[in-house]
């Protein structure tokens, strides 16, 4: 297999120029790119609810100079369109909208893009998008869509353009950055897709060479390891898509070489594996559970032990302190009496020196 390093090189040293050189207007980044012309959108479905997303893909990876929304109710479209993200990322300076006959809008426009096409009004709308100078017009299929892809005469009509014609199953949002494989438009209808992979694709198709030409089904593959080496290697989304149109991606086929019985053996021996891992998984549950069984045990037993020996202490210091407290004696007065009052201070002795000090020198 290819090395998807070496297509990784190779992808970013031949990239194609996205548009031929055209007038220059300042981006939304702030740095001047080629200027593309007028692109106009159509839904088949005459609603935008379900591609609406593809207006914001091709303002984020194309530089055009006006996006036109046609569809028979100017005032539906808005309301599909004019969103909070189409304000802040720039979408509506460059939208503009067209309501009744598609030749209005096709006149200036370069390119065309039509979401779920209606095989039956396909035939008129390419004439006159011929006649107005459309030169690339890219028609997209999907089950969601009125019509399936038309016979061949829709490969003459569209004769003397660049066209794409892309069928794919229903689109569905989120889950994007799966795998994806190219089929032949005729085969039955793919299975479901993220809308970001497909839009993402068919913004990058519109300019790639690889997918001038082309009629193709766009499928689901669940062989996503070649755009994970891809993606490693630092190739972008661009680089995928050129990958995939140019056949560089496919979905590992199985063994052609193989018997059927070695392929059986192989099915059986994948089947054995399998069981054998899901016995292991549930083995290594039993085990777990057990684990986690035997661990809570052992923590109720070393609560239950922690909480005897609190509760020991907690006796042993209650009795501790009880031995401290004061003893009532039998009349419920404590123990130990008060101490007796002081006693009175002793009498003064007699004054008797009064009479003994008379010298009989007092008045008669």
């Amino acid at each position: 297999m290819l090395s998807f390093m070496t297509l990784a090189v190779g992808l970013h040293a031949s990239r194609p120029a996205l548009h031929a050189p055209r007038p220059l207007r300042a981006s939304r980044a702030g740095a001047c790119v080629a200027m593309s012309g007028k692109v106009v959108v159509t839904d088949g479905t005459d609603s935008f609810y379900g591609s609406r997303t593809i207006f914001q893909m091709l303002h984020d990876y194309g530089d055009y100079s006006a996006i036109i929304a046609s569809s028979s109710c100017v005032s539906d479209a808005k309301k599909m369109l004019l969103s909070r993200t189409a304000r802040y990322s720039g979408l509506l300076d460059l939208l503009t909208f067209n309501e009744g006959d598609i030749s209005e809008a096709f006149a200036g426009a370069d390119t065309w893009v039509s979401m779920n096409s209606d095989g039956g009004a396909l035939t008129a709308q390419v004439a006159a998008a011929k006649a107005a100078g459309v030169k690339r017009i890219f028609l997209h299929f999907s089950s969601e869509g009125p019509t399936d892809v038309p016979d061949d005469a829709l490969e003459s009509a569209l004769d003397g353009v660049t066209y794409t014609v892309m069928r794919t199953g229903a689109l569905m949002a989120g889950g994007s950055g799966g795998g994806l494989k190219l089929g032949s438009v005729s085969e039955p209808t793919c299975a479901e897709l993220c809308k970001e992979d497909v839009y993402r694709i068919l913004a990058e198709a519109i300019t790639l060479d690889s997918a001038y030409g082309r009629m193709f089904s766009l499928c689901p593959s669940e062989d996503v390891a070649q755009f994970k080496e891809m993606r490693m290697a630092g190739c972008g989304r661009r680089e995928e898509a050129d990958a995939l149109l140019k056949g560089m991606i496919k979905e590992k086929e199985p063994d052609p070489e193989a018997s059927p019985e070695e392929a059986a053996a192989k099915a059986e021996e994948v089947a054995v594996s399998e069981a054998e891992q899901e016995a292991k998984r549930e083995e290594e549950l039993k085990m777990l559970i057990e684990r986690a069984r035997v661990r809570g045990q052992e923590t109720a037993e070393r609560e239950a032990k922690e909480e005897e020996e609190k509760q020991k202490l907690r006796a042993e210091r209650n009795a501790y302190f009880a031995q401290l407290e004061p003893k009532e004696d039998k009349d419920g007065e404590d123990g130990d009496s008060p101490p007796p009052p002081p006693a009175d201070p002793p009498s003064p002795p007699p004054d008797d020196k009064k009479d003994d000090d008379d010298d009989g020198l007092a008045l008669a």
